[in-house]
């Protein structure tokens, strides 16, 4: 799979909320879910083998959530052949996913 344009923001706990609210919102991010995904992965893997803060530890858990639920809807809602030819920064995860993720982190 093509990675998309790399977001380019410092991995914190307050970037990634500001991620997800764009989630909740696909029409007017200037992200892709494909992109935020990827976002979650790489700062997932930065912190994955380390002690990291306690406020990026909370957070380890939902990272990996958004990127395993990404690569999930894609290869469930997708034919291979489709996918060969499919622009995957065109399609958006359902909302409620970000709204959850969100309240997720809030709590």
């Amino acid at each position: 799979m093509k990675l998309s344009a790399e977001i380019n923001l410092e991995f914190t706990k307050a970037n990634f909320l500001a991620l997800l609210s764009y989630g909740e919102n696909p029409k007017t991010s200037p992200y892709s879910h494909k992109q935020i995904a990827e976002w979650c992965e790489r700062f997932w893997n930065k912190f994955s083998d380390v002690d990291a803060e306690s406020d990026v530890e909370i957070i380890m858990p939902i990272l990996a959530d958004v990127e395993t639920q990404w690569d999930l809807y894609i290869v469930n809602t997708f034919a291979t052949e489709e996918l060969k030819d499919k622009n995957l920064d065109l399609i958006s995860l359902p909302v409620e996913w970000f709204k959850s993720w969100l309240a997720e982190v809030n709590t």
